[in-house]
């Protein structure tokens, strides 16, 4: 990757972190951080998006496009269906679950010229107005494809520069995320020892180990894991710990 950034470009960085630990929770991320992404690299519009591509949902848009600010949470089922079906053709969108890479920051430009891109169906058919995008996938719940989204509709596509950037923010920006669901009271409350339980149920440890390394029976453990489920809302241990374990120095963004 090339580019570089300066003193100045750097403290823009920290500004974002810090106004959005600042601000007001917001819907999903700070609004002050959606704010202060816009001011570091410049765009037309910026959101946060989350893709459930198996279950063929959206979850979370929270926007500020032309300085005007939306949030909503799902969508109607007509316009999924026509999305869907066009999205997974569309590489940029299906790069992430199909290639695994969950890090990598992404521009349409490295993938279509501006005339292949017209001229794809999705860019077509969804009727985008927007000539640039550049994108960054944070960490998620799985099934889960959660991105940051900078989109120009006219001028100069996004620089090395903007990548590295975004590259650089992109765990900081998932800390902020954790942080406003905190503040929000959006955590699933888990005693210590359900978080005991869950946390060697992320190692890949079975009921019966678990068992052992605590001193209880078998079904204490299940029981554990069945208030877990409850709580949380979602019915697998990786489900479970990629919603509770960040928020209690589990595993971080990749």
């Amino acid at each position: 990757m090339t580019g570089f950034l300066r003193v100045g470009d750097l403290r823009a960085l920290v500004a974002v972190v810090e106004d959005g630990r600042r601000d007001d929770p917001g819907p999903a991320l700070p609004w002050a951080t959606v704010d202060s992404l816009q001011a570091l690299i410049p765009c037309d519009a910026v959101g946060l998006v989350e893709t459930d591509v198996p279950h063929r949902r959206l979850g979370a848009e929270q926007w500020v496009d032309y300085g005007e600010r939306s949030f909503s949470f799902g969508a109607q089922e007509l316009l999924l269906k026509s999305y869907f079906a066009l999205r997974d053709e569309f590489l940029p969108c299906a790069y992430p679950e199909k290639t695994g890479d969950l890090t990598s920051v992404i521009l349409w430009s490295d993938f279509y010229t501006l005339s292949e891109l017209r001229r794809t169906p999705f860019f077509c058919e969804m009727e985008y107005t927007c000539k640039h995008c550049m994108a960054a996938v944070l960490p998620a719940p799985p099934d889960i494809i959660r991105r940051v989204l900078f989109y120009r509709d006219s001028g100069r596509d996004f620089t090395e520069q903007d990548r590295l950037a975004l590259q650089l923010l992109r765990p900081h920006l998932y800390e902020v995320l954790l942080d406003a669901a905190r503040r929000r009271g959006d955590v699933p409350r888990v005693s210590r020892r359900e978080l005991e339980v869950l946390r060697l149920a992320a190692q890949g440890r079975g009921n019966a180990d678990i068992a052992r390394e605590l001193f209880v029976s078998v079904s204490t453990v299940r029981k554990h894991m069945e208030h877990i489920f409850d709580r949380t809302g979602v019915r697998t241990r990786a489900a479970a710990a990629a919603l509770v374990l960040p928020h209690f120095g589990g595993p971080g963004p990749r």
